[in-house]
């Protein structure tokens, strides 16, 4: 994925920082074995853009942002309005392997306390 990176910073940077950031993301998903048609479910960005589409969409005849709230509301009132067309995840039925799988990847990972207290001294 890096090498991938690498190849497309001077021609799409915005790709390039979309690869590394959800880097972490993508290789934890295939470490903890899900089952493939979870994995493909969980890999496809369509719900995001179909949602990212409906704020454009609502959103495109505000002609004055008067400030962040402003923004904030009509963002989440266009969000409910893509959540209507939501459909049910095809995999939705193995999603409680995928909540046991990433309780026991984060038990694995998790610092120890004691080591906590002590970073937060320093």
């Amino acid at each position: 994925m890096s090498n991938l990176a690498r190849r497309l910073e001077h021609d799409a940077p915005g790709v390039r920082d979309s690869i590394l950031e959800g880097l972490d993301e993508i290789l934890t998903v295939n470490r903890i074995g899900l089952p493939a048609e979870l994995r493909r479910s969980l890999a496809c960005t369509n719900i995001i853009e179909n949602m990212n589409g409906t704020v454009r969409r609502v959103c495109r005849n505000v002609k004055h942002w008067r400030d962040a709230a402003m923004a904030l509301r009509w963002t989440g009132a266009a969000m409910l309005e893509a959540a209507n067309g939501f459909r049910r995840l095809k995999a939705h039925r193995q999603l409680s392997f995928l909540k046991s799988a990433l309780a026991a990847h984060s038990a694995r990972h998790r610092v120890k306390p004691a080591l906590e207290q002590q970073s937060a001294v320093a």
